[in-house]
This record gives structure tokens, sequence and C-alpha cells, in this order.
């Protein structure tokens, strides 16, 4: 959901509250540096260095990890802003957030927010009571902090 988009609300004045990106940019340099180490390496080799070979293989490891962090920052982004929660490409307004379930309670079973069937690896689920009763969940990397700020945003909506 992008600002300006047509039937979307601009979230663009609202704070965000809790924001993960998904992954680090900086893996990117991976392919570059692998390419660089390698030439210098190979150059002390007798026969001297296989600088296309070498830029060869740095740029296939650049696309390959380009490929990767773009599908990680579009389906593993959280956002939190007091309108919405934002789990990869899919959101759910917080008006229909009621409460949230205990951090221990078992969330197997239950609709996963986002993109997947399942929470992604290596996040944390948050499960959420919604206001038709139901129960979903969601999830980041950084569970404790999503669940504080959906705490403190819970608790200054009623009060």
């Amino acid at each position: 959901m992008t600002p300006g988009t047509p039937g979307t609300p601009d979230r663009t004045d609202e704070p965000v509250l809790f924001a993960e990106s998904g992954t680090r940019p900086w893996i990117l340099v991976f392919g570059p540096a692998l390419a660089a180490v390698g030439i210098g390496l190979d150059s002390l080799a007798p026969g001297g260095a296989a600088v296309g070979l070498w830029l060869g293989v740095g740029l296939l490891v650049f696309l390959y990890t380009l490929v990767l962090v773009r599908s990680r920052r579009r389906f593993r982004r959280v956002e939190l802003t007091p309108s919405v929660l934002v789990q990869g490409t899919s959101s759910l307004p917080m008006s229909q957030v009621t409460s949230l379930r205990p951090a221990e309670e078992e969330h197997h079973g239950l609709r996963v927010l986002g993109d997947g069937p399942v929470v992604p690896r290596r996040c944390r689920p948050v499960v959420l009571r919604l206001s038709d009763g139901t129960r979903a969940v969601a999830w980041a990397n950084d569970g404790p902090a999503l669940r504080r700020a959906l705490t403190d945003l819970l608790t200054a909506r009623s009060s």
C-alpha cells in the first residue's frame, strides 16, 4: 500500500511507531567484495589474475543478492502506525485490533498476517485479538519491541 494509491489512506503524516525493513542493504556489497578479494588473491598466483572471470562471479553474486534483498524488503517488511499494521504486502487497520494475547499463547493454526501461511523464520509471533472475535498472528524479527509498540498504541487509544 503506497501513499497516493486510489482507495488507500495517505499515511505520510502519521508517525511510524515500529518499523523493520526486512533486511539490510549492505549485504549487496558481498558480490563486489568477493570479486575484489578474488582478483587480489589470484594476482599473487603464477600467471596473473583472471579479472574477467572474477568480475563475472562478482556480478552474478551481486545480482543474486539483489533479488534476495528486494524480495525480503518487500515481503518481510513490518510497519506500525496509529492507523495500520503493515506485514509484507498486506495491511491490517488498527481499528480492527482490540487487544493482545499473552506472549506465551500458542499461535499454531491461527491466521498469520502477511503473505505466507506461517510466521517467517527467525521472526517472533505476536497474537492479536480482532474486533470480530478471531485471533491473528503478527510477526517481527524483534517481536517484543512490536508487542511493546502495539501495547502502547492500544493503551493510548483506550484512554
